[in-house]
């Protein structure tokens, strides 16, 4: 059994803390709250496009793009590095058959909301939208927040969580790449995305590559430890600015921007787990870079709660329900039936010491989504009273999963 490292703790309280404040804010001040987060920043390199930029460059950054767009790549960051890990490394998680119930939990989880958000009657079109619009908002889930309320539910050294982490990441980072791709947030320029992997390959040969065949060389060699010890993270920052660059040129997701770098860096040789609290001692550059990312994240997180979330209570709708309900119902159908699946059919098999009935409970745990959820909103809903009415149904499916858990745990302990 691993331990999860606290700082996943820390990241749902930062994001929870500035979603409370934003909903504070939005309900009693609704203009102030909507100046902050169109507040234009600057004009210029970075932002979104923009005829009316004063300077000539096209794009304009505000606050709601600064915490979404720019800030929040750090969060997917961390996330990226554990999905790598967990893919690439010796034990990793993603290894063997024991990766196939939670991926296949992850897509089903996915894609049972999604029909059922696309039947059930929304009433789009009362706000001008197109039949179907939104459809992704219901995909993904939120890995710290679940992983949070899991703990609550099933105690910290329960195997279930293990399984809920991994799924979550697949689940999010899936939601956002689907969210992404078919609502992108500009005309599409794929020629940039050799920008980022051009940056991110670059970093790989010279300061990863490089260093480590001079050093088997000659472990002595000057020019080894110029690259490991001198230069140290610089490049593989240099490179992910770069990179993050080219995604928002492509016009896709700049949130995703950094994924491309991940790979690239030097790291350990076997992973420990998802967000594994082992890996705080580890001192590969992949580690060390997660490390001093945890401040900057939780900074992030709680300014994307706060620019992303908030919303007024009166703007609840039809919409608010079926995104609910897509949550509430088609999240836990779909985990209970791709573990199911996944652990009986495929022969991949639940974690030991977790049984299938705690299927049901990771399935609630999964209708839990702000995060991914709330870019989900933004990309593919058109602004105003749509979107109010989509973070409202995102609220109400958090709030009633944790009264359904509350529930189900209570006449447990009772028996």
């Amino acid at each position: 059994m691993y331990r999860v490292s606290h700082f996943v703790t820390r990241f749902a309280l930062c994001l929870l803390a500035g979603v409370a404040l934003a909903l504070v804010w939005a309900n009693l001040g609704p203009r102030s709250y909507s100046d902050f987060v169109e507040w234009r920043l600057m004009d210029g390199l970075v932002g979104y496009p923009n005829p009316d930029a004063l300077d000539g460059m096209g794009r304009t950054l505000t606050m709601q793009y600064l915490s979404g767009g720019v800030l929040m790549a750090l969060f997917f960051l961390v996330l990226g590095k554990e999905l790598w890990e967990a893919l690439a490394l010796r034990h990793g998680a993603l290894h063997g058959r024991h990766a196939i119930a939670p991926a296949i939990a992850a897509l089903a989880g996915a894609a049972l909301p999604v029909a059922l958000y696309r039947v059930l009657p929304g009433d789009l079109a009362a706000y001008g939208a197109a039949p179907g619009a939104g459809w992704p908002v219901p995909m993904a889930s939120d890995v710290v927040l679940t992983y949070v309320a899991g703990r609550w539910v099933f105690g910290s050294g329960h195997p279930a969580l293990r399984f809920l982490l991994i799924m979550t990441i697949l689940d999010d980072l899936l939601g956002l790449l689907t969210a992404g791709a078919a609502f992108p947030v500009e005309a599409l320029h794929p020629a940039w995305l050799g920008l980022s992997f051009g940056a991110a390959l670059a970093a790989y040969l010279l300061f990863n590559l490089l260093p480590h065949r001079l050093a088997a060389a000659n472990p002595a060699s000057p020019a080894a430890h110029f690259l490991h010890r001198r230069l140290g993270l610089w490049p593989f920052a240099l490179a992910g600015i770069v990179s993050w660059f080219g995604f928002q040129q492509a016009g896709l997701m700049p949130a995703l921007g950094l994924l491309p770098i991940v790979p690239a860096l030097p790291h350990a040789d076997r992973a420990f787990g998802i967000f594994a609290e082992a890996e705080e001692v580890l001192a590969d550059p992949l580690n060390r870079l997660a490390h001093l990312l945890v401040l900057p994240v939780c900074a992030a997180l709680f300014l994307f709660g706060l620019t992303h979330g908030g919303v007024e209570f009166t703007a609840a709708g039809p919409v608010s329900w079926t995104v609910t309900a897509a949550m509430l119902i088609g999240k836990p159908l779909g985990v209970v039936a791709g573990g199911l699946v996944g652990a009986r059919l495929v022969g991949g098999g639940l974690p030991e010491g977790m049984r299938a009935a705690d299927l049901v409970r990771v399935g609630l745990l999964a209708a839990i989504g702000l995060t991914v959820p709330l870019f989900a909103v933004g990309a593919s809903l058109p602004g105003g009273a749509l979107q109010a009415a989509a973070k409202l149904g995102l609220l109400a499916a958090g709030a009633l999963a944790l009264v359904l858990l509350a529930m189900i745990r209570r006449v447990g302990a009772q028996r």
